[in-house]
Formats: structure tokens, C-alpha cells, sequence
């Protein structure tokens, strides 16, 4: 029998309600939703606790976040925009050479448009970082006597690092920093009311600290080779520095210290996926890597098989790889998968930069790439201010009599991310794998070309931040339980014969 929920109304005017639930799990929801029953897995009080510390959510009231989010946003008091006959797409072949004139041009073109219209200008620094950056590239241009096209993409690109946006590219490249998990499948560590421990052979080894700090700031749960839930270490640590190490500290006095050295994991390519279903094991297994409305028949399928599942006990869907696409299409599967009338609610915080600059980038890549820009036209139109309303909404929380399992890594992105989102508030759903990418920040994206160069950059127009006015960019959503996501599908099947049939 599930634990019983209370519902408590705060003073008149707050939005708020607050949930007090069994095992001590509490949220913080909008008064049209639903109660949030915690998991109830008798036979994995770890799992329920991870679960549990896993779903909840830090939110500042609408007021707040409407008056702090200003610290994120460029204060256009004037407008100096770039001209839009600049923007052109280029018909011809990327150039051998870039005259010195011409390069200095297209760096001021640049900053230009970021500053009229990249949403995340004033959160990566503003016109102190920006400005800094482009007298660098300026001062190295100058001190060339002449230059190749390569040269001048890579002065440019090595002096954006600064903006760690995990869709902002230029000339095809990321200057983004993910975090990849780093972990060592060489120790299984178990838990019990004394603390964490290992077994070597017949002695017990009680942790005191990992590199000098709590055991529980280095492990994550996991699973073992036969399934079993067990505390690995693991660290979310960037790509370019590893391995990771740590230094292990026992209770006994006669034991020493030991190193160990962690490895970051490796998560699957993108295989472009829309749909597929098949059955391993006696479980149904939905696959889907990219959420792009291009694919009508096969998202429609997608959609059909949402509903097929509501007398299926247990299910998983594969997500690992998922290169994103438009979050609409993770909501309604989960509409459909959880049968709720109506759209769903999510956790939302974002705001659109309406200027003409960014309103020329949108309307002009839609055109490029054959398609109606005129909803563009319409939702970047410019406003006095540059920026719309704040856009907030609180979550809603689903209810859900079935297990789905939901498998996750380093190369869910975007929209897949929204996926892992918006699952978090469904009952019962259990998320195994890695973090995700951890690119959410700035969305609604287009792609603009240096007019000398034709350098292509990719961009966005609209800033989007946690419920805290926190980002999550290069650390992304983490799973309940931590696993390589290479090993993940073999991993759930054996976890589902362990614990939930």
C-alpha cells in the first residue's frame, strides 16, 4: 500500500502547496497538481532514496525569478543593430585566404550580432568579457602578416571559449566543456547504518573519507555485473583531464590510504533513431534518439506505441544518444504513455530576445532551410526593452502504476534532455545510465555567416534556466542510478529480474 499524501494550503496569494509524503519526501508543487507518490521498492531502500533525492526540485516564487533573472539579461538601452542586408546566406566555396581588412570586419560584424542577438551574451559576461575577447582577436589578426583562412576561424574560435553554451558553434565547432562520469568498476562499496564499506575477502573495510572528504561526495549507485545495486565511485570531471584520482581512507588505523584512478565512460553515437520496438527478455524495449517532427510517420508510430504500453508492467525506453530535436514530441509521448488529459505542465523559465537581430538570424535560417518563418516573425518581433516576459510555469507530476525504465548518457542532448525532464515527473520511472549533456541554456537556434569569411555560427535567441535561475550547461540531468552506458540495456534487464519481477 502506497504511503498516504497531506496536502497543506499555505497563507491566501502563494502559489504553493506543500506535499508531506511517507519516508519523509516532499515537493514543492502548483495547486492544480497532482500528488507525487514516492517509489515504493521494499527490497532497494537505496533506490528509493536515490529516487526520492533525485526528484526534487528548487524553485524561486514567480516574483523572484521575474526580478533576478534581470541579472541575466542585457540591459538594451539603445539599439545599434546590425544592418539586415548583411545577412546572407553564401552561394559560393569558403575562401583560401581572408584579407586583413576583411577578417577585421567580419570580427566586428560578429560581436555585433552576438550582442543584438545571442540571448546568453550578458550570461557568458556581457560587454566586459565580450569586448575583451574581440580586441584580443583584433590584436592578433593585426600582428599577422597575412593569413589563411584556418588561421583566422582559429584565432576566432580559441578566444570564444569563454562561452560554455553547448549549442553555440562556430565554424562547425563546440566551444563547450561537458563533465563526463568518471568511475572504476574495480570496487563495489555497500552501505549499512555505520557507513559505507567494502569486502576484501573475509575483512569488512569501513571508509572514513575519500579524499578527505564524506564517502557519499564520491559514490554513486550502481549496479554490478549480475544486476545487484552496489556504490561505485564516480566523479563528473571534464573531458580533457583524466583520469581522475582519489585517495581512499579506512576507519582501521593498520590500513592505509589507498589511490585509485577513475575513467570517464564512454556513451553511444547519435544513430538518428526516430522509432523502434522490439523485445529482449520478455521486456519491451522503445528506442528513440531524436525527436524530429521531419519523421511523421515514424513519431507517429512513436506516439501509438505510448499508448500500446499501459497494460505492460515494466517497459524501458533507450534514449542514450539522443541528439534532440523539439521538446514537444517527448511531451506528448509522455502524454500518452501516462494517459493525461490535456498538455502536460513542466518546470519552465525561460525568455526570448525580440530584437531585430535576432529576429532577422530566426526568420532567415527558416527561409534557408525552406521552411515558414512567419511564427518566427511574429514570436522575435522586436519590443522597447529587447526581451519578452519571463515565461514561468510550475510542474505538474503524473501518475504512473507502472515501471518504465528509462536509460540515459553523455550524448542525450537538448530536447532528449527535455525528455529526462519531464520524466522526472512521472511516477515509478527509473533512470539508469549516465548524466546527460548538459546543454539547455540558450535554445531556439539559428545559424548566421560572416559576410567576408562565411564562416557559419549556430546560436540562440532564447534563454532557458533552471527554476533556481540555476543552468545545468555541461553537467545535465542525473540518472538514479550510475551505470556505463554501454552496459546499461544488459545491466536494466538484469535489475528487473532482481528487483521488480
Amino acid at each position: 500500500m502506497r504511503g498516504k499524501i497531506l496536502l497543506t494550503e499555505l497563507g491566501p496569494g502563494t502559489r504553493g502547496l506543500v506535499i508531506l509524503v511517507f519516508l519523509g519526501f516532499f515537493l514543492l508543487l502548483s495547486s492544480s497538481s497532482q500528488g507525487f507518490t514516492p517509489l515504493e521498492l521494499a527490497t532497494a531502500p537505496e533506490l528509493v532514496e536515490a529516487v526520492e533525492a533525485n526528484r526534487v526540485l528548487k524553485f524561486l516564487s514567480e516574483e523572484e525569478a521575474g526580478e533576478r533573472i534581470k541579472d541575466f539579461l542585457y540591459n538594451y538601452d539603445e539599439f545599434k543593430e546590425v544592418d539586415p542586408d548583411q545577412f546572407q546566406r553564401p552561394e559560393r566555396r569558403l575562401p583560401s585566404q581572408v584579407g586583413k581588412e576583411e577578417a577585421l570586419e567580419d570580427v566586428d560584424f560578429l560581436f555585433q550580432v552576438l550582442k543584438y542577438g545571442y540571448a546568453g551574451y550578458e550570461l557568458y559576461g556581457g560587454d566586459e568579457v565580450f569586448e575583451h575577447s574581440r580586441k584580443l582577436i583584433r590584436e592578433e589578426i593585426g600582428a599577422l602578416k597575412e593569413m589563411s583562412h584556418e588561421q583566422f576561424s582559429a584565432i576566432v574560435f580559441n578566444n570564444l571559449s569563454f562561452i560554455n553554451d553547448g549549442h553555440f558553434r562556430f565554424a562547425g565547432k563546440n566551444t563547450f566543456t561537458s563533465n563526463r562520469y568518471n568511475t572504476n568498476s574495480d570496487f563495489d562499496f555497500f552501505r549499512d547504518e555505520r557507513g559505507f564499506f567494502l569486502v576484501n575477502g573475509e575483512e569488512t573495510l569501513y571508509l572514513d573519507s575519500i579524499n578527505g572528504k564524506p564517502p557519499e561526495d564520491y559514490l554513486k549507485l550502481s549496479l554490478n555485473e549480475k544486476g545487484a545495486l552496489v556504490y561505485r565511485l564516480g566523479v563528473l570531471h571534464p573531458i580533457e583531464e583524466m583520469p581522475y584520482q582519489v585517495t581512499l581512507s579506512f576507519q582501521a588505523e593498520d590500513r592505509d590510504d589507498k589511490r585509485v584512478y577513475l575513467f570517464p565512460v564512454e556513451s553511444l553515437p547519435a544513430d538518428g533513431r526516430v522509432y523502434e520496438y522490439y523485445e529482449k527478455e520478455g521486456l519491451p524495449v522503445i528506442v528513440n534518439r531524436i525527436a524530429s517532427a521531419r519523421h511523421e510517420e515514424k513519431i507517429r508510430s512513436f506516439f501509438a506505441g505510448a499508448k500500446d504500453l499501459q497494460d505492460t508492467e515494466i517497459a524501458i525506453l533507450d534514449i542514450r544518444g539522443h541528439t534532440g530535436g523539439t521538446g514537444e514530441i517527448p511531451r506528448e509521448w509522455v502524454r500518452r504513455y501516462t494517459s493525461s488529459p490535456g498538455e502536460l505542465q513542466t518546470p519552465s523559465l525561460f525568455v526570448d530576445l525580440r530584437t531585430r537581430t535576432a529576429q532577422e538570424i530566426q526568420v532567415n535560417w527558416a527561409k534557408w532551410n525552406g521552411r515558414d518563418g512567419s511564427f518566427l516573425q511574429k514570436r522575435f518581433s522586436p519590443i522597447p526593452g529587447g526581451w519578452s516576459e519571463v515565461q514561468y510555469s510550475l510542474p505538474e507530476f503524473y501518475k504512473n502504476d507502472r515501471y518504465l525504465i528509462v536509460l540515459m548518457d553523455g550524448n542525450t542532448v537538448s530536447a532528449g534532455e527535455f525528455f529526462v525532464k519531464i520524466l522526472k515527473q512521472v511516477e515509478n520511472v527509473i533512470m539508469i545510465g549516465s548524466n546527460t549533456r548538459g546543454a539547455m541554456a540558450v535554445g531556439n537556434l539559428a545559424t548566421f555567416y560572416l559576410p567576408h569569411s562565411s564562416i557559419p555560427v549556430q546560436m540562440g535567441s532564447s534563454l532557458f534556466l533552471e527554476m533556481d535561475l540555476s543552468t545545468r550547461e555541461g553537467i545535465g540531468y542525473e540518472p538514479d542510478i550510475w551505470v556505463e552506458p554501454e552496459e546499461a540495456l544488459e545491466l536494466a534487464i538484469k535489475f528487473v529480474d532482481n528487483y521488480l519481477r
